[in-house]
């Protein structure tokens, strides 16, 4: 089995013991965080008996750089590779909150989507089978955090991911070829601040089922479900939604997404793998061609889509975390106005329209859109030079320089 794996730092992650790690981190600004996220690092120490130093302007997140055979040789790499983040992540509250509602109140809810899913996807289960083994985790806890955003649409806490994520679009009156970029924030906790890495997966030349594909990744899941690009000029970044209701036996969001990015070559096939009846819940998918020049954003909800191409008369557009422009058939709100707490669109709204790259950088990192705790990271692309810049670790993308730039037209030559 080809195992060429390679960790690519900017600063390299140096180890600290669990007892100092409280003293080292300063990601968290109230104590329940604090101690949720030392309750992890120490988890993680326990099983090595030093525990990594969490994701800090000093110590930034890693690339992990993956050739591949196979489905399941992706996994065990990425599994070894970045398996003291996945352990502590596991061990997080709001990780273990979902284990076990996956394995007590929400068992059948679970069992349903393992079994449409495994069936759907059947690669994917070998990724999660070598990330399950390469990280020495459950299999159920790796599937689980793949279906995460489906499962928590039944938990109670849905309400609280109406807070995440915000995407703005410009593009030149003159047209693409005049000028186009898309700017996104990742927003979740404080914790989750911590343990996300970059992913870059590429096919080995004699590869079978594997596609050139990176992106910022959670620990433990697949990339296509937080901002991806593949080799293709194909980029996707995600706003999550709550929809009122979402059925059990639906196709996971992150592995619709996963199949829909990574194997793309054009827009035509993007927007066909999206757009695919049988969602178990919904999301807002913010898309770019690199290559075709072209950029949109398509709302999902089960059976229903709607695909909004930005266009030069519209000059930009902007996306939180409500549906926007897809209703039911019978004309109503998908999700209810009431989850959402006022400010970053009407924010946005308030402000001079954004027309370049530096105005989507300024919106992005508005006090009212960016947030230092709950901002985990912050993405523009250049859609003429394909530029990617990359702001992390509760530092606004408009008060200082990007951390990483990787040119998207290039970005798997290496």
């Amino acid at each position: 089995m080809l195992y060429s794996a390679i960790l690519v730092l900017i600063s390299a992650p140096a180890l600290i013991s669990a007892e100092d790690a409280d003293l080292n981190c300063a990601l968290a600004q109230d104590d329940s965080a604090n101690t949720d996220l030392l309750h992890a690092l120490q988890y993680t120490g326990r099983k090595q008996e030093q525990a990594l130093i969490p994701n800090s302007p000093d110590h930034l997140p890693p690339l992990f750089k993956i050739t591949a055979t196979s489905p399941y040789d992706a996994g065990h790499q990425h599994g070894v590779l970045a398996k003291d983040r996945i352990h502590a992540w596991f061990n997080t509250t709001e990780m273990r909150d979902l284990f076990k509602f996956a394995s007590q109140e929400g068992a059948d809810v679970f069992a349903k989507l393992k079994h449409t899913n495994t069936i759907e996807f059947p690669s994917y289960l070998e990724e999660m089978s070598g990330i399950a083994e390469g990280a020495g985790v459950p299999l159920d806890n790796v599937i689980a955090v793949n279906m995460i955003n489906d499962l928590e649409t039944f938990m109670h806490n849905a309400k609280e991911q109406s807070k995440h994520c915000s995407d703005v679009f410009v593009v030149s009156p003159q047209g693409y070829s005049a000028g186009f970029a898309h700017g996104h924030n990742d927003d979740w906790s404080d914790v989750a601040k911590g343990f996300w890495y970059f992913l870059s997966v590429k096919a080995s030349p004699e590869a079978s089922n594997v596609d050139d594909c990176a992106g910022v990744v959670y620990p433990g899941t697949l990339p296509g479900w937080a901002p991806t690009w593949n080799s293709h000029g194909m980029y996707s970044t995600q706003n999550t939604l709550t929809p009122r209701k979402s059925r059990p036996d639906g196709l996971a969001c992150a592995l619709v997404q996963r199949r829909a990015i990574c194997p793309a070559r054009n827009w035509t096939q993007l927007l066909s793998g999206l757009t695919v009846t049988g969602w178990s819940s919904g999301a807002s998918m913010n898309l770019v061609d690199l290559s075709d020049k072209k950029m949109a954003n398509v709302e999902l909800w089960e059976d229903r889509h709607n695909v909004l191409e930005i266009t030069p008369a519209m000059g930009n557009y902007s996306h939180f975390n409500e549906y926007k422009h897809l209703k039911t058939a019978s004309g109503a709100r998908i999700d209810d106005v009431s989850d959402f707490l006022p400010g970053r669109q009407e924010r946005v709204d308030a402000l001079p329209a954004a027309h370049s790259e530096e105005d989507i950088i300024t919106t992005l990192g508005d006090f009212h859109v960016f947030s230092k705790t709950a901002t985990l990271v912050t993405l523009v692309v250049n859609g003429t030079t394909g530029s990617l810049k990359v702001w992390c670790c509760g530092i606004s993308a408009a008060t200082a320089k990007p951390v990483y730039t990787w040119n998207l037209n290039t970005f798997f030559d290496h």
